[in-house]
């Protein structure tokens, strides 16, 4: 498996309180990446924290924009790059590629992966799941402060230790699907 990676930006780790602009943010970046992209765009989507009302986050919306075929960098790559991103990391084994700000400050990320792909399915289950479970959102919230006071200098080392608890929630998450039919489609 090959991936490309950009250089980091570095800097403190600062955790937020859930802040009821970001859904508007989100709604700009996401008419800035339409226009950009059209049709290749075949779904944009609000993920990660700040798309979680209540949610302590940092404060960077995250993006998922959904193509045909991730492998086709020529056909979405210029699109998103012409909106101020640059490719950050791109793994082709889960058909994802990351992007973020050109230049500092990170304001977003966007996610750009294949239509029908795992990385589609977590990221979209994992907001609905959070969104429709208050104690899970408020459990997620008390493990992201923790975390982010013991790695506020490390950024990787924050995102790492929060993996076993966001397994445990994305197996609670495949759950709740099962029970109540949610797919990624039906949403």
């Amino acid at each position: 498996m090959t991936a490309e990676f950009a250089a980091d930006y570095g800097g403190p780790l600062e955790l937020v309180e859930y802040d009821p602009n970001w859904p508007a943010k989100f709604a700009y970046y996401r008419d800035e990446l339409a226009d950009a992209l059209g049709p290749v765009a075949l779904r944009i989507e609000h993920i990660g924290s700040t798309a979680v009302p209540g949610l302590a986050a940092k404060n960077v919306i995250d993006i998922l924009v959904v193509v045909a075929d991730e492998h086709d960098r020529d056909g979405y790559r210029p699109a998103v790059e012409s909106t101020g991103m640059a490719l950050a990391h791109r793994d082709p084994a889960a058909s994802w590629s990351f992007y973020r700000p050109a230049t500092p400050p990170r304001t977003r990320h966007v996610h750009v992966t294949s239509r029908g792909s795992s990385h589609e399915r977590v990221q979209l289950l994992f907001v609905d799941f959070l969104r429709n479970h208050d104690l899970a959102t408020d459990a997620y919230a008390q493990v992201k402060r923790r975390l982010a006071v013991r790695f506020a200098d490390d950024r990787e080392g924050y995102t790492r230790a929060k993996t076993d608890f966001i397994f445990d929630m994305l197996d609670r998450a495949e759950q709740w699907a099962d029970q109540t039919g949610w797919t990624v489609d039906e949403r």
